[in-house]
């Protein structure tokens, strides 16, 4: 509605940086160093915090023993070191690859899909188990996660009308993910019966 209230619907429709054109507006030739001051101020956090989500997906990923051990290491600071420098060097080739850009679509898919599973999952899981305890409740549930699901589902159809290559793709990536999956997982049970279970690291 801010954006509306500044920019045209014509202009905001073919703009690429919305809150860029709308810095421009308001702030006028200074509005290109605006949005640099802050982009400068916010991209050290958003890429920490990135870097760091992503490393401890493998990190967990290397607890459960759906990858190997070493990347369940964590140093003396708290840091699963051997899961970050894979992280990292695999975003650097990446960037150096210029695929960075389709990972950055398919992360966006992702994104959307786990959040819509996950509110998807909290209708099925009241369905299946309605005596189960519930430590706390959401607010106007069911109602505001109905809303946030129907919300989910509306821009994971306008994602995959607006980058339809890269959500094919992003699809094709699931359903080959699958059989990989179902083979680790019936080895993890193989070896939990025969007494080689995956042990955990300690705390």
């Amino acid at each position: 509605m801010a954006l509306l209230h500044i920019l045209p619907m014509n202009k905001l429709a073919g703009s690429q940086i919305p809150g860029a054109d709308a810095a421009m507006a308001i702030f006028g030739g200074r509005g290109q160093q605006f949005i640099l001051v802050l982009a400068m101020v916010t991209v050290l956090s958003a890429l920490n915090a990135t870097v760091l989500l992503s490393c401890r997906i493998l990190f967990g990923m290397g607890r459960e023993g759906w990858f190997p051990p070493l990347v369940a290491g964590v140093n003396s600071g708290g840091t699963p070191s051997a899961a970050l420098l894979l992280i990292s060097v695999a975003s650097i080739m990446l960037i150096l690859s210029g695929g960075y850009e389709r990972l950055i679509a398919v992360s966006a898919f992702l994104v959307v899909v786990l959040y819509l599973s996950g509110f998807g999952a909290l209708f099925a899981l009241r369905i299946r188990e309605p005596d189960l305890p519930r430590p706390f409740k959401a607010w106007g549930y069911p109602w505001t996660n109905l809303g946030v699901l129907l919300a989910s589902a509306a821009f994971l159809v306008a994602t995959v009308v607006g980058d339809l290559k890269d959500a094919v793709f992003t699809l094709i990536l699931i359903s080959l993910s699958y059989p990989v999956y179902f083979f680790v997982a019936k080895s993890k049970l193989l070896r939990a019966s025969t007494g080689d279970a995956v042990t955990r690291p300690p705390e």
